[in-house]
């Protein structure tokens, strides 16, 4: 069954999601057609895609069978901390690309078929590369994170995968406020250099998080 994660299909992605790109797309091609000289129009994105803080946004993107799926396969996957990251604010992860090349590269081609149109639609950019990993924060060995940047992205889309099976989580945004832990595919996505944040607390249980950080293109 894992091997369903290595082909990117439409069942994967939220079907309100999959209709607003495709709706969304004559108007953005159309935009930098035009080489970004006329103002962009309001699509359907835009319609779909929530603030619940201060330039924090949030759109269905992945189904519950995917998220479900993707789960199932990490619980034969080894998470450990990235030595290269300081004590605090290390937390164990699987990083796809190490762990599961193939994995990443669906990801990746999610990130430039579906994230991108979302970026553009929200900031006049896209994404041309990046890391992909699923964190685990849990009262054993991490429970929260320490205030930070995602230093080495430009743009952070964050997945829960596992909502409703953890108690406390969530994620806190200097300045923006706190956003509790979104329904089970919901990405989670802001600039990453101006937004210093941190995971809640878990209280019970293991919070596991699908996270994109995604190194951008941008206009002119």
């Amino acid at each position: 069954m894992s091997q369903l994660l290595h082909y990117p299909s439409d069942w994967w992605i939220e079907e309100e999601t999959r209709e607003a790109i495709k709706q969304s797309s004559p108007s953005l091609k159309q935009f930098i057609a035009d080489e970004a000289m006329n103002d962009p129009e309001l699509n359907a994105l835009n319609a779909l895609i929530k603030e619940p803080a201060k330039e924090v946004f949030t759109i269905p993107l992945f189904t519950e069978p995917f998220c479900k799926l993707l789960l199932e396969k990490m619980q034969g996957m080894r998470f450990k901390p990235n030595d290269d990251e300081d004590a605090a604010r290390q937390i164990p992860e699987v990083v796809f690309s190490e762990e599961c090349p193939a994995l990443h590269d669906s990801m990746m081609y999610v990130a430039k078929a579906v994230l991108n149109p979302i970026f553009m639609s929200l900031w006049g950019r896209t994404c041309h590369s990046g890391n992909v990993q699923v964190a685990n924060y849990n009262p054993r060995k991490k429970a929260k994170g320490a205030w930070h940047h995602d230093a080495s992205s430009d743009i952070t889309v964050v997945i829960p995968l596992n909502t409703g099976y953890y108690t406390g989580g969530g994620t806190e945004f200097s300045g923006r406020g706190e956003i509790a832990p979104l329904p089970n595919g919901t990405a989670l996505i802001f600039p990453s250099f101006t937004h210093m944040h941190r995971g809640l607390p878990v209280a019970e249980g293991d919070r596991y998080l699908l996270v994109f950080w995604l190194k951008g293109d941008h206009l002119g």
